[in-house]
């Protein structure tokens, strides 16, 4: 009841609303039709699709492009791809969001101008702010390593705020 009041006042009291679709760490033993199947399914209602690296398989990216959603990569090291940038910066809804595949240190300089930092690497759940930045991590959506959770993510932007949806798959 309490997050149907809410969602009903988040929706009734923004003008605009950017949905991100965030993946990550797609490796290790896993369907990329299983795993294209369940994104496309939970991605559906997103404008956006972000990538934070490392997606082994190039038939991720394919699959992620067939959405026909803007599609954000950052490279990885797994593989480590040169075509694509190691950074990703955007305002969306007044936040200025980047996204790296390693974890930054809160003082370096990229990351001092974000409000978001979107990342990889860990493959574990992260969503906490330091000092004025909040980083999000999604872990992997495929499990990948040391991790037995399958987790992806949905951010809401909306006049400056965010709102993280975590999903299990």
């Amino acid at each position: 009841m309490v997050q149907a009041r809410h969602a009903s006042w988040w929706a009734s009291n923004v003008d605009f609303v950017v949905r991100l679709g965030i993946i990550g760490d797609t490796q290790g033993r896993y369907s990329v039709d299983g795993l294209m199947a369940k994104v496309r399914v939970h991605f559906g209602s997103v404008d956006e699709v972000w990538h934070v690296g490392d997606w082994q398989e190039a038939a991720v990216l394919d699959g992620l492009e067939a959405m026909g959603k803007p599609l954000f990569i950052v490279n990885g090291n797994a593989p480590d791809d040169r075509a694509y940038p190691m950074t990703v910066t955007h305002v969306r809804e007044g936040l200025k969001v980047g996204m790296v595949h390693r974890p930054p240190r809160p003082n370096d300089a990229w990351v001092k101008g974000l409000d978001i930092c979107i990342h990889g690497h860990a493959h574990v759940w992260r969503d906490e702010e330091v000092r004025r930045t909040r980083f999000i991590n999604v872990a992997s959506a495929t499990g990948a390593w040391n991790t037995s959770n399958r987790t992806m993510g949905i951010l809401t932007l909306a006049r400056g705020r965010a709102e993280l949806a975590k999903i299990k798959l």
